[in-house]
């Protein structure tokens, strides 16, 4: 007896090689494409991790504008009447930067 198991060498090869042979296999046929990925990446990442990235991607809502009219943006409260959004990063849209025509940032102070 070749190891502890109780099975001669050759049988573990086989067993071992049949394994690898069907994880290969496997993995080919369930396999999920994500826009721009490497072949590098993709052998290094498991298919479970690209498939909860690609499902968690797919549920997440986008982040597009509906229109860049700075009017239609205020009338539906996206941005403030000092032109900062109300949620998510305080930058200002006029500007496009962090701080206001004044040079004022979000809560009034100067930058």
């Amino acid at each position: 007896m070749a190891n502890s198991h109780g099975l001669k060498s050759n049988i573990v090869k086989k067993q071992a090689k049949a394994r690898k042979l069907a994880k290969w296999k496997k993995k080919g046929d369930f396999s999920v494409y994500i826009w721009n990925e490497t072949l590098s990446v993709r052998k290094a990442q498991s298919y479970k991790d690209r498939n909860h990235y690609l499902e968690n991607k797919q549920k997440f809502p986008k982040k597009r504008l509906k229109s860049k009219n700075v009017q239609t943006l205020k009338e539906s409260g996206i941005i403030d009447d000092r032109g900062f959004f109300v949620k998510g990063k305080k930058k200002n849209f006029i500007t496009k930067s962090m701080v206001d025509e004044k040079g004022l940032d979000f809560y009034g102070m100067p930058r």
